[in-house]
């Protein structure tokens, strides 16, 4: 008996943590048990056809908002040259209406409701005996006869250490992956545009356990683990025990928590601001500043206290923080949502996700529609288009600017010009409206673009209203180099002076220079060292313009080495550096 669990990720390096620990607690039981994982952006053909080759006489199916129309058209395939094979759903996204889906989909047979590891399990256990007495295993829907059969729904396991590590020993192929690893599941909260308001408390694997299956993870050099807990530091001693242990035994791994932002105390703070860049990644799920809003969606915040404590964090340590906003919720219109952006992106988070409501089947707002007016598209991922609070033609704005966000501020490819930006307003919505509005008008949506167009863009833009050219210009050129070694400069930029390279070549010359700028190449030659610099010439010190939010910056030229190695790194060389080259 074969038996494949098999899905679709959203991307390659994705990696499925529901299949990998039902395969993982299923596969002494069934040597037959196969698992293979395949993604969106595969030729739908080739997938079917890999996994029609594996001639399986179960096949399994885990489906999310991102897959299920392509999950449904392979399973009616299968079925049409196969009508002997079991095809089985679980997911998220067949929990809440498993009879309709039944209904309207005759190639599917059994669809697996909730925590699916001891369910599959003991299915299979019955399907294998061919005793066909399904009704006795919970947290099932399937065919019986003409009938559809719902079993009383399982409750969660209890006892999660009993689940094995969900991963194979050996972790080389998952190096370069974005690999999904949980140390609890549940949520203490109950926002009603999410599917984990239905669960109720939390339940943790053991520290210790934790502790060691982290380690397996930095030992492997894996390149990012992302934690899927809800909310990782709901248990405040836990996870700071878990972030000490993570500063005690660093390695390549970049370790993503979703954390709840004003939950962050002092404590939290200062062990948090010995971690080296690149350690961790803060995700925090903000949504909403409208106290109405939070209110309908019944989700508790106290953002006065985030901001405090994820400003200070930003502030003093090297933690990337990147928050999320959620257009289109109940109570919030146009303007409130332009309050809510202004809220967070002046926190100057390294990045702002802008996302669009989604009604899933089964989260609360869902049963809600008709009363809030909501009008959302019937195929995933059920995006919002209207409510009572919010027009099509707003959000169809908002998408613009989410548009440019991504571009721009997202990217990290123009961080010192927005940092000018964000010091000098306190409405970057409009900033980013007015933007928007400039970009249509010259119908920039409509075209693919290269990124060296992006900085001419926004110049171009800039020009157009009340901004100080000279210090953007100098900005953006500023930017564009620490994003790239650039011998030929584009033409708002300006040349690159033809004796600076004569100058740069003699400036290395000097082993103290060398020994100065460049400690990790002392060895090179001068020649050499010319590939990994630049020298450029600025009307300004970009970096004497930080923290200055009077504009009155000396207008003196200035010289900056841009050092291109792991890290780009900039010096600006004074008059008295160069007066002997």
């Amino acid at each position: 008996m074969k038996i494949l669990l098999t899905t679709l990720n959203a991307k390659f390096v994705h990696t499925s943590l529901a299949l990998w620990s039902i395969y993982r607690f299923c596969r002494d039981d069934f040597p037959g048990l196969k698992f293979r994982e395949f993604n969106i952006n595969q030729e739908l053909a080739w997938v079917f056809g890999e996994i029609y080759s594996e001639k399986a006489n179960v096949v399994a199916f885990s489906c999310n908002i991102w897959n299920i129309e392509q999950t449904l058209i392979i399973a009616k395939r299968l079925k049409d040259l196969a009508p002997e094979t079991m095809v089985i759903l679980g997911g998220p996204e067949v929990w809440a209406e498993p009879e309709a889906l039944l209904g309207k989909n005759p190639q599917i047979d059994l669809i697996v409701i909730g925590e699916g590891e001891l369910t599959f399990r003991e299915w299979l256990q019955e399907y294998l005996n061919d005793n066909g007495d399904w009704e006795k295993i919970s947290g099932l829907v399937f065919r019986q006869g003409q009938s559809l059969i719902k079993t009383p729904a399982r409750k969660p396991i209890s006892d999660l250490n009993q689940l094995p590590f969900p991963y194979p020993e050996d972790l080389t192929d998952f190096r370069q992956k974005l690999v999904y690893y949980e140390t609890s599941r549940g949520c203490p909260y109950q926002c009603q545009y999410c599917l984990s308001a239905n669960e109720r408390g939390v339940r943790f694997l053991s520290l210790d356990r934790v502790k060691k299956e982290l380690l397996m993870f930095i030992n492997a050099e894996i390149a990012q683990v992302k934690l899927v807990d809800r909310s990782f530091n709901c248990d405040i001693k836990r996870a700071k025990e878990i972030w000490r242990f993570l500063l005690e035994h660093q390695g390549v791994t970049n370790f993503h928590f979703e954390i709840v932002g004003e939950l962050l105390d002092e404590e939290s703070i200062a062990i948090l601001c010995a971690a080296p860049r690149g350690l961790f990644q803060f995700e925090i799920g903000v949504q909403s500043t409208n106290q109405e809003t939070l209110r309908l969606i019944n989700r508790r915040m106290d953002f006065e206290k985030l901001k405090q404590q994820v400003s200070r964090l930003h502030q003093n340590s090297k933690v990337f923080i990147h928050l999320d906003l959620i257009a289109g919720l109940p109570g919030e219109d146009y303007r409130s949502f332009a309050n809510s952006f202004n809220d967070n992106l002046l926190i100057e988070p390294d990045r702002l996700q802008l996302g669009f409501l989604k009604l899933l089947k089964g989260s609360g707002l869902r049963e809600r529609v008709a009363e809030y007016g909501y009008h959302f598209t019937e195929e995933p991922p059920y995006e919002v288009l209207s409510s009572n609070w919010m027009g099509y033609e707003e959000l169809w704005r908002l998408k613009t600017i989410e548009d440019l966000l991504e571009r721009y501020y997202n990217s990290g490819r123009f961080q010192a010009v927005f940092r000018y930006i964000l010091a000098r307003t306190d409405n970057p919505f409009k900033f980013f409206e007015e933007f928007a509005q400039w970009w249509k008008k010259h119908e920039l949506d409509q075209k693919a673009h290269k990124v060296k167009d992006l900085y001419q863009y926004l110049l171009y833009f800039c020009q157009s209203g009340n901004a100080n050219i000279l210090i953007i210009r100098n900005l953006l050129k500023y930017d564009l180099l620490l994003g790239e070694r650039m011998i030929e400069l584009p033409g708002w930029a300006g040349q690159l002076s033809p004796e600076l390279k004569k100058t740069s070549y003699r400036f290395w010359q000097k082993s103290e220079n060398r020994e100065k700028y460049l400690s990790e190449w002392t060895g090179l030659e001068p020649r050499e060292v010319q590939r990994k610099v630049l020298f450029a010439e600025f009307e300004i010190d970009p970096e004497a313009v930080f923290g200055n939010t009077s504009d009155q910056v000396i207008l003196q030229p200035c010289l900056i080495l841009f050092v291109y190695g792991h890290a780009v790194k900039t010096f600006v060389l004074r008059e008295e550096e160069l007066k002997d080259v």
